[in-house]
């Protein structure tokens, strides 16, 4: 005999509302019936079987959070079905409870649990115990299925934010190489234009031929960083150990040179070296440096502060500026590409350059986050593998 609330089989992941199954092998229908009767208050589904047969054909169909196993059956007892459970790998795992009505030697109780017996009852069960003992084995059971299916879960999604990205990577390539011709000849136009016939305009000719020759060049730029951002992901990683310290002050002297009228008050702190792409991180800093003093741009005077903290799992870099800062609510939206949290008429920028920082963080495996509040400046951190945590 075989009863059951639920014919389908359990070998699909569950929803973590889904019940478990429990079976009971037994070749006393009474048994059956008083142990149903005990456990009913769980509300899982019990499956009953009257030999080991009629079991091995339940566990064929579906999983079980518990098993108990009667002792002494006719033609198959419950050793022998508990070993024959136990040999296949998908129940190597699932608790099993004998039950026997007989008094039993050391040596037959060794043998079950040499068999994967969690526990042994005598009948008459007491009914508390019997349904204390299940619980225990059905709430793990509920657990892991939990577990499961969140796993499942973050599966899917991980899954849909590759192919999203894959998307996002091909859009902005096909996008931006497609760019660049046209871009190339509106720029070539507006630069003949200029030469042949800029004498011939009048002033408000020449202010709008010299605003489609600003714009062009922002495109110019946007569409460079499009570029490079699609091309990140494919790019091979060439680990070095880096000076941190000499490249950011190599960076900081670069940067100046295109801002000969600002002279930002710079304060380098020592930094540890980075085990990482040298051109990539060097990007990093580019970018972060970038920022900084062009948000520090309307300061009476600007400071910048590059330093780091360390503990024995990570070293954090961080870049400070006391320029004009950003709404923390916004703080999600910093490393998206092209999102900007300032209007192109204050500062200027494309937005791709803080989700470019981002992606080549998270290649090195590093994190990035920022802290900030309006007009009082901000902090980006971030970190990257030390030489001795370097894979």
């Amino acid at each position: 005999m075989i009863a059951s609330g639920d014919n389908s089989s359990l070998s699909a992941p569950l929803s973590p509302t889904e019940k478990v199954n429990i079976l009971l092998v037994d070749d006393q229908p009474g048994n059956l019936l008083a142990h149903e009767a005990i456990l009913a208050e769980l509300g899982e589904n019990i499956v009953k079987a009257t030999s080991g047969r009629e079991a091995l054909e339940c566990l064929l169909r579906r999983d079980f959070a518990v098993i108990l196993l009667d002792v002494n059956m006719p033609e198959m007892d419950g050793f022998e079905l508990a070993e024959l459970i136990r040999g296949r790998p998908r129940f190597e795992k699932t608790p099993i409870i004998f039950i026997t009505g007989t008094s039993t030697t050391e040596l037959d109780r060794l043998n079950g649990y040499r068999l994967g017996a969690v526990d042994y009852l005598f009948l008459p069960v007491i009914p508390q115990v019997l349904k204390a003992k299940v619980s225990v084995f059905v709430q793990l059971a509920l657990h892991n299925q939990a577990q499961a299916h969140q796993l499942q879960v973050i599966k899917k999604l991980n899954r849909e934010w590759q192919e999203a990205n894959k998307e996002l990577e091909a859009f902005c390539y096909t996008v931006s190489h497609d760019l660049r011709a046209p871009l190339r000849g509106i720029t070539s136009f507006a630069q003949l234009l200029v030469q042949d016939y800029g004498s011939k305009l009048d002033e408000e000719g020449r202010r709008l031929l010299g605003i489609i020759q600003r714009e062009t060049q922002r495109m110019g730029r946007l569409v460079d960083e499009l570029l490079g951002f699609s091309r990140l992901s494919r790019q091979h990683l060439r680990k070095s150990v880096l000076d941190m310290t000499a490249m950011a002050m190599s960076v900081f002297d670069e940067l100046m040179t295109r801002h000969p009228g600002r002279k930002p008050e710079l304060e380098l702190n020592p930094l540890p070296t980075a085990c990482g792409d040298e051109a990539l991180v060097r990007q990093v800093f580019v970018n972060l440096l970038s920022n900084a003093i062009k948000f520090t741009g309307q300061r009476e005077i600007a400071r910048i502060e590059i330093g780091s903290q360390s503990d024995s799992e990570e070293d954090i870099y961080y870049v400070k500026d006391n320029g004009a800062g950003f709404d923390p609510k916004h703080a999600g939206k910093l490393f998206g590409v092209f999102q900007r949290l300032h209007g192109q008429e204050e500062f200027e920028g494309t937005g791709v350059g803080l989700a470019l920082v981002q992606r080549i963080i998270h290649r090195h495996g590093g994190r990035i986050w920022a802290k900030s509040n309006v007009n009082q400046g901000a902090t980006f951190y971030f970190t990257v593998p030390s030489e001795k945590h370097a894979p």
